[in-house]
């Protein structure tokens, strides 16, 4: 390691190896004594990103510096440690439910934030009354879909991964009455984290995620064809 390296936070280091399950990335080694390694090499971005960073037994780490294991190759495996990939939903099938419904919830608060930022637009420009009212529609839809995904990968997960969870919710819904001009809900908590927080919580939610995967299913939970109705209107119209 270079002189003027800083060290790998050790937070960052230990999500790096609990992703690869404290063992090296590669499918066919899995030695369980590991280093961390710069996919791209520190000299040329200067900064440790997880992102950036895969779990490597020393072997392989050793071929993949002289070249052996080319960058491609190791971009690759490190794509394979996500919980979303055809790799990871084969290696822990009593979780594909659990894992869909968790991508599902990302999606949806995604489409719910984007959809609060349609409406004030669309309200900024003037438009029809018609417009505004499918728009607000769509959003209330979409509200009820994370509320339901996140009620079903939240059933089989700890303490930790409900809270943020629920914060990401709340913040999302908060963030969405601002937009429209609304006040919060009384069942929903007006204090709390704020929306510059929301890439943070998600970067916390994902490594608990990983948790979850490096233990036993207790149970399968399976995405119901037809849902109840978790929350009846996010925000009422006028």
């Amino acid at each position: 390691m270079p002189a003027n390296r800083p060290a790998i936070p050790s937070k960052l280091d230990r999500r790096v190896r609990l992703e690869a399950g404290h063992r090296c990335a590669i499918p066919v080694c899995r030695v369980p004594v590991i280093e961390i390694a710069h996919i791209h090499p520190w000299a040329k971005l200067k900064r440790h990103d997880f992102e950036n960073l895969i779990a490597l037994c020393p072997t392989c780490h050793t071929l993949f510096d002289r070249g052996h294991i080319d960058r491609l190759a190791m971009l690759q495996y490190k794509a394979n440690l996500s919980p979303f990939s055809p790799y990871a939903l084969a290696a822990y099938p009593y979780h594909a439910d659990f894992l869909a419904a968790y991508q599902k919830f990302r999606a949806f608060i995604e489409m719910w934030l984007t959809g609060a930022l349609a409406f004030q637009g669309a309200r900024q420009r003037g438009a029809r009354k018609s417009e505004l009212q499918r728009t607000f529609k769509e959003i209330g839809d979409v509200a009820m879909e994370a509320s339901y995904a996140r009620h079903c990968f939240a059933t089989e997960s700890s303490g930790k991964v409900i809270r943020l969870s629920d914060e990401i919710f709340y913040v999302t819904v908060r963030r969405t009455c601002k937009l429209l001009g609304k006040p919060v809900p009384t069942v929903f908590p007006e204090n709390g984290a704020s929306f510059a927080a929301l890439p943070a919580m998600w970067a916390d939610l994902h490594h608990e995620i990983h948790k979850v995967l490096n233990r036993p299913a207790p149970k399968v939970v399976k995405v119901m064809p037809t849902r109840p109705m978790l929350v009846n209107e996010v925000i009422r119209p006028n």
